[in-house]
């Protein structure tokens, strides 16, 4: 097998590992979610073949054994594995464990192919990301057009518009999650075209927030987008005025066009979602995720070694929220991966999960990387903020559209680190 083929083969499961979201549920299960793991289960058994024909066991042991995020997450997954043993529940430990070990094999596989490829695996994340972003928006966008515009219906907040996932938060914070990939089109490209490229995306993003109206995902957004535009002054980027009236521009003519749809009867909703986007005791939202909270934080006093178990909290859960169910609504997850981790497989597991998030900032701050003009590692740091935005209140690490996306993300961010100490010696 030649180079340039084992190439093209690796990139092949790169694309496929990152692409993994668009799958459908076929009809065949209630979340789609399910289907992914399933294929993504499928694509690590072939990594693995392909993997063990093509490379030494050694080599690949080697190439891992210091690479800090993996030892960190390595250390989470050793200790979920470790808290079945305590589990009240035995086949949902199993069940959500087997998911943690097949992202786990994914973040292995992954690094190995951007390693050995000798792709620049960062340039890739970022092109993909904004092929993933025209994608994501266009099917919500299309949506929303046949409903509003072609069949004249009322637009109400919907899952009917979360696109290639099952939930419209989740689909709005992929999309915030990828949008530095076309704030980088925006303020790194020296050619206008591209500048207007990525203003056009930023214009999609915008426009599917509008329809989404998650208000995590609109703080998120208003958050990468200042990091942006501040850091761009402060490096006295060029054509730095042209690059921020491209961004704002977008906004507001996406804002003008959607405000008159997003309706209703006379409220307009986006101005609505936008000023409920506080803390409020009457938001039931809020309130119901500050209990969860209040829950996991018990649940972790109780059991603060081992946890209750990996994948048990949608069991524990119901001694603290018993008495706020309506129905057969349960609460599955605490809406704060950290403090689910904690609660379920203790609070080792937690810190090492938090690890593995943060050292990538720990690294950007002690090599003084922000001393140099180092867009890209910027950008990439902004991907990440916006997953830990998500895992505050929200339940990403359940999602493959979700961790995966972290997933390229940390390995992008040790890919840089690496290139930065080869260049810096």
């Amino acid at each position: 097998m030649t180079i340039s083929m084992v190439r093209i083969i690796i990139l092949g499961f790169i694309v496929c590992y990152f692409f993994t979201f668009l799958i459908n549920n076929l009809s065949l299960t209630y979340d789609r979610y399910t289907v992914q793991f399933f294929v993504l289960s499928i694509l690590n058994i072939v990594a693995f073949i392909f993997v063990l024909r093509k490379y030494s066991f050694t080599d690949l042991t080697n190439s891992i054994k210091n690479i800090k995020p993996i030892l960190f997450y390595s250390g989470f997954i050793i200790l979920s594995g470790v808290s079945l043993f305590v589990a009240k529940n035995q086949v949902e430990s199993l069940v959500t464990f087997s998911q943690y070990l097949t992202f786990f094999f994914a973040l292995l596989f992954i690094y190995i192919f951007s390693r050995e490829s000798k792709i620049n695996f960062v340039n890739l994340i970022i092109n993909l990301s904004l092929i993933s972003i025209f994608f994501e928006s266009a099917y919500i966008l299309l949506i929303f057009y046949d409903n509003i515009i072609i069949n004249g219906e009322i637009f109400s907040r919907s899952n009917d518009y979360s696109g290639f996932t099952s939930n419209i938060n989740i689909a709005a914070f992929s999309l915030v999650a990828k949008s530095p990939a076309a704030l980088y089109s925006i303020f790194k490209s020296e050619k206008l075209l591209n500048k207007i490229l990525g203003g056009s995306l930023i214009f999609m993003i915008v426009s599917c927030l509008s329809i989404l109206l998650s208000r995590g995902a609109f703080i998120a957004f208003i958050f990468v987008t200042l990091l942006m535009i501040s850091y761009s002054l402060i490096k006295k980027a060029d054509k730095y005025i042209l690059s921020t009236s491209i961004v704002i521009f977008s906004v507001l003519i996406s804002y003008l066009t959607f405000s008159n749809y997003i309706v209703n009867g006379q409220n307009n909703l986006i101005n609505e979602r936008i000023a409920s986007i506080q803390i409020d005791e009457e938001d039931q939202s809020i309130n119901e995720r500050l209990r969860f909270y209040k829950g996991a934080f018990e649940s972790i006093k109780q059991n603060p070694i081992l946890g209750i178990g990996v994948g048990n909290w949608k069991i524990e859960s119901m001694k603290y929220d018993a008495k706020f169910v309506r129905g057969y609504r349960v609460p599955f997850h605490a809406h704060n991966d950290i403090l689910q981790v904690a609660t379920e497989s203790g609070i080792l597991a937690s810190i090492f999960f938090i690890l593995f998030l943060t050292y990538p900032f720990y690294i950007f701050l002690k090599k003084r990387v922000y001393a140099n003009n180092d867009l890209k590692h910027f950008i990439i740091l902004l991907m990440l903020s916006v997953y830990i935005i998500d895992t505050l209140i929200n339940f990403p690490i359940a999602r493959p559209v979700s961790h995966i996306f972290l997933i390229f993300i940390s390995i992008a961010l040790i890919s840089l680190s690496k290139n930065y100490e080869k260049n810096s010696n």
